[in-house]
């Protein structure tokens, strides 16, 4: 469900726009152990955002406060999500895998943009099962799982959860360009380019939030 604006005049239900409670924080609280999940790599996210480093300042490139327009994003989940790692063959016999897609927003949609998250991908899940396609149209093959990672990060870590975040974020300030089903490796290129900016706050944050949780 996305999130509504409450200064937004030609919302039917106008909440007052001095409010300063999280809605978005109380959605996400709402459902359940996905939601805590997202609650939690959006917390990370923020504090990157509001801070003076590489990736908060190349966010700045689109949006002069990217951390007041992240906060405004809405959260959903997408239950029916594919959920197999695609196995088939490229040029020259090679083999290909394609990850279950993790999550997706609609490209530059601005302040206010909803994100749909695959509950059967990365974000939420370590591992997948293989299914294996044959150009011939042969029987479907299913196989043993495989591990799932989003970059250089393995599926189902806090490290993954920032980065796809912030990888969306990219699109909804149009500071990435569209992912297009990662025709051509478009969406691995674009978490490269997001990697390139932001990794070392990623693994600082993962790094403080692991240490916390051992005290």
């Amino acid at each position: 469900m996305r999130s509504v604006n409450p200064c937004n005049p030609a919302s039917l239900t106008q909440i007052g726009c001095k409010t300063s409670r999280d809605l978005v924080q109380e959605d996400l609280a709402a459902m359940g152990k996905p939601g805590q999940k997202i609650l939690r790599a959006r917390d990370r996210v923020l504090e990157i955002l509001q801070t003076e480093n590489a990736c908060s300042a190349w966010f700045r490139e689109k949006d002069s406060n990217p951390a007041d327009t992240f906060r405004t994003l809405g959260f959903e989940v997408d239950r029916n999500g594919e959920g197999f790692v695609l196995e088939s063959k490229g040029p020259s016999n090679m083999t290909i895998f394609r990850n279950p897609y993790v999550a997706k927003v609609f490209q530059g949609d601005g302040q206010y943009a909803t994100v749909t998250i695959n509950t059967n991908g990365a974000f939420f899940y370590a591992m997948a099962g293989v299914v294996e396609l044959w150009k011939e149209g042969g029987p479907i093959s299913h196989r043993g799982p495989r591990l799932t990672n989003v970059g250089p990060y393995a599926g189902d870590t806090i490290n993954a959860q920032m980065l796809v975040l912030l990888h969306e974020f990219g699109h909804v300030l149009d500071l990435l360009p569209a992912d297009e089903n990662n025709v051509d490796g478009k969406s691995v290129q674009n978490t490269n380019e997001v990697v390139r900016f932001c990794r070392a706050e990623i693994e600082s944050k993962a790094r403080r939030g692991a240490l916390s949780a051992w005290r």
